[in-house]
């Protein structure tokens, strides 16, 4: 099964922050690519301005995900917008999200205060140089990307973005920051590199090779983050990919698996709905059954779930394990059309837990169903060529173990 984990092992943070924030830059208008784009504006201004190597790994990590507390596509709609009347809550939720997650607590106030004004009366009660840093660099880099027109060549707008930024500077803006912007503005490289398909590699060479490495353990804990984030979307799966996740572990034991592939399962579980939030939030609260065409549109998300982990743990096959979840025995499931010879044991586990989960919760459009309704209906699944029957049998066998996991699930209002 391509399992290659030994312990310790180390991750490259910036590929992993890379891949994973690429999920928060889907919108109504298809994946934005704002947050690479914000990350490459701070950190040439963040060089220019002189910050070490140290504090530009930092600001790096702040602008890729600096909108994360931006979960829904009506807020990102709303920041699409150069004047944001009140765009406090997106930053509290953000700082709230990142708070005591290894690698990435330290961006909390980086995050909150990304949209504080120069001249104060923010949320934050800070002004001047008095917020950090950091913030004032995402904050002027977030509002230059927003006013680029992709209909338009960059180069013919280049001139008025900045007069525009230019007339904020001393207000909105740290005007020291502005300068800098406007030296770097003189290089037409600077706006072809931004909107170039080369912004990545141009990132890279920005950031420091001897600080992209994040700890095995720690890698668990940004997983955490983003099933959160996806799953903040609604109020009818707040638990939905923690459970999947703790299912998918408690399976595996069953299995015999070996720890390192419960591991990589367990992040398969807390991962698998990554690409949902390319899907709106009106089809996934829709109270009534789907169109033809919504169910076209859900039908995406595992497509996109396996290419934004397929570049987190090359080598490994969570991508495949996560990204199979609706996939079926039968051949009949999406939207990749696996054969069972196709469908490995850990495959089929990440499906009877996504199933089992879904089984459990309130939805849109039916309360959870009781554990008798749950099995009638998961027997049906066996018939039907969807699940495995064996996988399904060891679920019934832990049947007390996993009701022990959704009551103290429960009982924390995981969210």
């Amino acid at each position: 099964m391509g399992i290659k984990l030994s312990t310790p092992v180390e991750y490259n943070l910036v590929s992993l922050l890379l891949s994973l924030s690429r999920s928060l830059d889907f919108s109504n208008v298809g994946i934005m690519d704002h947050h690479k784009k914000v990350a490459f504006i701070a950190l040439n201004l963040g060089r220019k301005a002189g910050i070490s190597d140290q504090q530009l790994m930092e600001l790096f990590k702040a602008a890729i995900i600096h909108d994360i507390g931006a979960v829904n596509h009506r807020d990102k709609v709303v920041l699409q917008k150069f004047d944001v009347e009140s765009p406090w809550c997106h930053c509290v939720k953000g700082r709230n999200f990142v708070a005591g997650i290894p690698d990435l607590d330290s961006t909390q106030l980086s995050i909150y205060c990304h949209h504080d004004s120069w001249v104060g009366k923010n949320q934050s009660g800070l002004n001047g140089t008095n917020i950090p840093l950091n913030s004032r660099i995402i904050h002027l880099a977030d509002r230059v990307d927003v006013l680029i027109n992709h209909e338009r060549y960059i180069l013919e707008q280049n001139s008025e973005i900045l007069q525009r930024i230019g007339r904020l500077s001393g207000k909105v803006f740290d005007p020291e920051l502005f300068d800098i912007l406007m030296e770097l503005g003189k290089q037409e490289s600077f706006w072809l590199d931004l909107v170039s398909p080369w912004i990545e590699e141009c990132m890279l060479e920005i950031i420091p090779e001897n600080l992209v490495s994040v700890e095995r353990d720690n890698l668990m804990t940004v997983a955490r983050l983003f099933a959160r984030v996806v799953d903040d979307r609604s109020s009818f799966t707040y638990r939905h990919s923690l459970y999947v996740s703790q299912v998918c572990r408690v399976l595996a034991n069953k299995a015999g698996l070996s720890k390192d592939e419960c591991y990589l399962l367990e992040i398969a579980g807390l991962l698998h709905d990554l690409g949902k939030m390319a899907v709106p939030e009106d089809i996934i609260e829709k109270p009534g059954k789907l169109t033809a065409h919504e169910y076209d549109i859900i039908k995406q998300h595992s497509y996109y779930t396996y290419w934004l982990l397929n570049p987190v743990l090359p080598g490994q096959e969570v991508a495949a394990w996560a990204a199979y979840h609706h996939e079926r025995l039968d051949a009949k499931g999406y939207p990749f059309k696996k054969t069972a010879n196709e469908l490995d044991l850990p495959t089929r586990i990440v499906a009877v837990a996504d199933v089992f989960t879904a089984l459990r919760e309130d939805r849109p459009y039916r309360p959870g169903l009781s554990y008798t309704e749950i099995k009638a209906a998961m027997d049906q699944e066996i018939v039907s060529g969807v699940l495995d029957k064996e996988v399904v049998a060891m679920l019934y066998d832990c049947q007390q173990e996993l009701d022990e996991i959704w009551s103290n699930l429960s009982l924390l209002g995981v969210q």
